[in-house]
């Protein structure tokens, strides 16, 4: 019998999720951002299902967007941090790929290439300190890029730092600071929303919106389940159990002995470890759906396998079906035992598990 690892990819829920979207900021066009393999669930399949439904898609790099094209995929595709290297340009004009500019060299060298570009997004730090032209910079840059006969449309772009964070006045402050840098430059679309923005934040409409986390079924906050957000969850990750084993009152299981029996118990090996993705930090205690019941954690988690306390477990027995995370058990809840967030685990999933598309 084949390893019995899968996961599961609903992608009608994908498209779901996009129209919510779309539906929430209905004067704005929206991308699907496809960025690391879909988040874990496939940048090929999620991409070519959506392809006749969305406005755009966008990546973070134009090796991702060449994928895409290579296998089909005829939307606009958008470079989320623009090009690496001056030959990138000629790439995309000839693949019709929109591009963010985010620096004076990526500027220049544009300016320099020749090529023509359908749409170019020019970014904006208006706090986070990572990509972006300073706030003082960006009218100036506005004006150079519009005034080049080689784009069609250019676009003011901005990220936030913590719109995740319903609390935080960051974002009040990040969005004004957009207004004042918008207002210097005439009217002009603008795509400034990522999932939590579009979720929770009275944000510029028109223009562009960034679902990314929201596609995929997974909150980007802290404490609201994503079935309060009217997301369907998209992945579920499966697995059986694989050996059993009873075990007395201060017998240990897994590596260090990190788990110590509190009495007798009935011990549940399963064909999952950080080999394939599942955290390596989740603590004794993280939920495990064996047989639909909730169970938990019982030792460290090793490369191929997991231990888990299945003594509550009626009819348990070997190939138990078993749920990893999905619409029994949220991801947030498996990361939040894993001092980790959603997006990392879906994101670093290995290639060992199958993955089956509905």
């Amino acid at each position: 019998m084949a390893r019995p690892l899968t996961k599961i990819v609903n992608l009608a829920s994908i498209k779901h999720n996009y129209l919510l979207a779309k539906a929430l900021h209905p004067d704005s066009k929206a991308f699907a951002v496809v960025k690391a393999n879909a988040y874990g669930h496939g940048a090929v399949a999620v991409s070519n299902y959506l392809d006749s439904t969305v406005d755009a898609f966008a990546v973070a790099s134009i090796e991702e967007a060449l994928e895409l094209r290579g296998s089909g995929v005829k939307s606009p595709i958008m470079l989320l941090e623009g090009v690496f290297e001056e030959s990138e340009w000629s790439i995309c004009e000839k693949q019709g790929f929109w591009c963010a500019i985010e620096n004076d060299f990526q500027a220049q060298s544009f300016l320099e290439s020749g090529v023509n570009l359908e749409k170019v997004f020019i970014k904006v730090d208006v706090g986070m300190h990572r990509l972006g032209v300073s706030p003082e910079k960006a009218p100036s840059l506005v004006k150079r890029l519009r005034s080049s006969r080689n784009i069609g449309e250019v676009v003011l772009m901005s990220h936030f730092s913590s719109a995740d964070d319903l609390s935080s006045k960051a974002t009040t402050d990040q969005l004004a600071c957009f207004h004042g840098v918008r207002e210097q430059c005439e009217s002009m679309p603008v795509s400034v929303a990522n999932s939590a923005a579009i979720l929770k934040w009275s944000i510029p409409q028109g223009g562009w919106i960034r679902p990314g986390i929201m596609l995929y079924g997974i909150s980007p906050f802290d404490g609201i389940r994503s079935s309060e957000l009217g997301l369907e969850t998209v992945m579920t990750f499966t697995s059986k159990v694989i050996s059993l084993r009873s075990i007395e009152r201060g017998q240990k299981v897994g590596y260090a002995e990190s788990y110590e029996a509190q009495g007798e118990e009935r011990i549940a090996t399963i064909a999952a470890g950080y080999g394939d993705g599942y955290p390596r930090n989740a603590v004794n205690g993280t939920p495990v759906i064996v047989n639909g019941i909730e169970c938990a954690l019982a030792g460290r988690v090793s490369m191929d396998m997991i231990t888990v306390n299945v003594t509550n477990v009626k009819n348990v027995e070997m190939g138990s079906s078993v749920q990893l995370w999905g619409d029994k058990l949220s991801v947030e809840r498996v990361a939040s035992h894993s001092s980790t967030i959603g997006y990392e685990l879906v994101t670093r999933m290995t290639g060992r598990p199958k993955i089956k598309y509905i």
